[in-house]
């Protein structure tokens, strides 16, 4: 039912008359009615900011940051959980160790108001006795205990005698687990006289009752009791409850129906304030105290039933095995730089790992505008790389993944994505310029059929050169003419034979061979391959 090694989380008041319970200050001294608020609340704020520290003379300091920036944004996220114990393999946790962000956020619960929701020790009572829900021992003097006929201390069917009840209940179900969507003096109570119909005493939120309940392992953050190798770092419904009933304010109601532009309800935001002791409002540090951790408080009043906390410090003990958590940052897969074509349509599904098995989300920035860059929500984003003709480009972007921890970590990568021009009929000029510039087919590389690509008119013709004149071709008057049609780069006999059929006019010429035949007169061709033109050529073959 427990783990093997109990440790006891004390907490410590500055008053000694004060009996701690649901709120701090609650009890037989100051009222059983005492609803307690954080320091920063007098009564007429909407957001009530809590600034919370970590002393700088603190040893492991920095190693608490991360715990501690957890614990913050688990209280402003301010969202009940269910299944919030994790032993063993389910978590990171060394066997023998506790887990300090788990302390730290029981801790930071006491700094805001809160108290344990079970007897705990400070009741005195010993073993599993501490987990009655929290009361006074009313007339008598003495805690009355009794499981009832469920056998299961802190549920519903409790026999308590005399005990006054601390623990304000939700009044439809007295369920600890569950939350109302409205907390206030009008869904939560702490008179037993507003209990459900056979419920005996006020239900908490201990982890026993929740298998009782049929619940996944889970108890409240203010539960007593820290465990070897156990995290508990989220809050649960109690816990959220509490909260959110001391935020409905002075008169605790959520709106003030009789009033509404005077509502006295408020926020909870809580602030990190680094490794300092500048305008804190709680801090926190480990000391040579003997004790595994507490939160020294103390109060002022603000009304008859309401106390806000004046000053939080808490001390976690130098003698034990802390476990202090950490982030590793999420690992992006290469990317690497892309190459693609004018008219392509190019996905890349882009992936990354997170040792901590945190949510992962991915952005961009410097995309043009044929990328489409879209997160999967499942720890990949799908890259869409789609240039329309005229869109050849070398551009540089970058792809971010981040962690959903706090703070949160990012690997990120820049690589360059290169787009070609689209060459649909291979003649060496792109698409677009022989759209927009020559006028040729982007499809047909002869436009002119003069059986000269479109391209080798263009980047190696002599001035004049169309290539949608059939008559205007380059001279390259390199005698290179064999095999006919298509002529190899070599000039030797076979060139010459050739050019002498042309002479003789057993072969048809064409612009092909008067580009490479037509040699005479020296860069001033005269349109024919005649006996000048042999003997230039023969010279070439000798």
């Amino acid at each position: 039912m427990y783990a093997k090694y109990l440790v006891f989380v004390f907490l410590l008041l500055s008053s000694s008359t004060v009996y701690s319970g649901a709120y701090i200050f609650a009890g037989e001294s100051n009222g059983v009615n005492i609803v307690t608020h954080p320091s920063t609340y007098t009564g007429t704020e909407d957001v009530v900011t809590v600034r919370v520290c970590i002393d700088p003379a603190s040893p492991n300091a920095t190693d608490m940051e991360y715990s501690v920036q957890k614990n913050i944004a688990e209280y402003n996220q301010l969202t009940p959980t269910l299944g919030n114990i994790l032993s063993g393999g389910s978590n990171n946790i060394p066997s023998g160790a506790i887990d300090f962000e788990s302390v730290s956020l029981h801790e930071i619960g006491h700094c805001l108001g809160m108290a344990h929701v079970n007897a705990a020790s400070e009741s005195g009572q010993t073993g599993n006795k501490q987990n009655y829900t929290k009361a006074t021992d009313g007339v008598d003097n003495v805690l009355n205990l009794d499981a009832g006929t469920d056998g299961v201390i802190g549920s519903s069917d409790d026999v308590r005698g005399d005990d006054v009840n601390l623990h304000w209940f939700r009044t439809s179900n007295n369920d600890p687990f569950t939350i109302d969507t409205v907390v206030d003096s009008t869904t939560y109570s702490r008179d037993l006289a507003d209990l459900p119909a056979g419920h005996n005493f006020a239900t908490n939120a201990d982890r026993v009752v929740s298998n009782l309940l049929g619940y996944s392992q889970t108890e409240a953050v203010m539960q007593q009791g820290s465990f070897l190798d156990e995290a508990q770092r989220t809050l649960g419904h109690d816990d959220v409850a509490t909260l959110r009933y001391a935020a409905s304010g002075l008169n605790e109601l959520e709106d003030d129906p009789g009033n509404p532009n005077q509502s006295d309800n408020y926020s909870i935001v809580l602030e990190y304030g680094g490794i300092s002791t500048t305008n804190c409002d709680i801090s926190m540090g480990i000391t040579t105290t003997t004790g595994l951790a507490f939160c020294s408080v103390g109060g002022v009043g603000l009304s008859a039933t309401h106390v806000r906390i004046s000053s939080a410090f808490i001390e976690f003990g130098d003698g034990f095995n802390w476990f202090f958590n950490s982030n590793s940052a999420p690992v992006l897969n290469t990317i690497g730089d892309i190459n693609v074509t004018e008219g392509d349509n190019v996905q890349i599904i882009v992936s990354a790992s997170d040792a901590d098995n945190d949510v992962l989300s991915f952005s961009d920035s410097g995309a043009p505008s044929f990328v489409t860059f879209v997160d999967n929500n499942d720890d990949t984003a799908t890259l869409t790389i789609s240039p329309s003709i005229g869109e050849a480009t070398s551009v540089m972007m970058t792809v971010t993944v981040a962690d959903d921890d706090t703070p949160a970590l990012t690997d990120d990568e820049t690589f360059t994505i290169n787009v070609a021009a689209l060459d649909t009929d291979g003649d060496g000029l792109s698409d677009i310029d022989e759209i927009n510039i020559y006028l040729t087919n982007p499809n047909l590389a002869d436009t002119d059929g003069d059986f000269i690509d479109d391209g080798v008119e263009i980047n190696n013709g002599i001035d004049p050169s169309d290539p949608l004149d059939i008559l205007d071709w380059p001279n390259f008057a390199d005698g290179d003419i064999a095999p006919l049609g298509s002529p190899d780069g070599v000039v030797n006999a076979a060139d010459y034979l050739l050019a002498q059929r042309i002479a003789l006019g057993e072969l048809a010429v064409t612009s092909l061979e008067l580009a490479h035949g037509d040699m005479y007169p020296a860069g001033s061709p005269d349109g024919e391959i005649n006996a000048s033109d042999l003997i230039l050529l023969l010279q070439l073959v000798q």
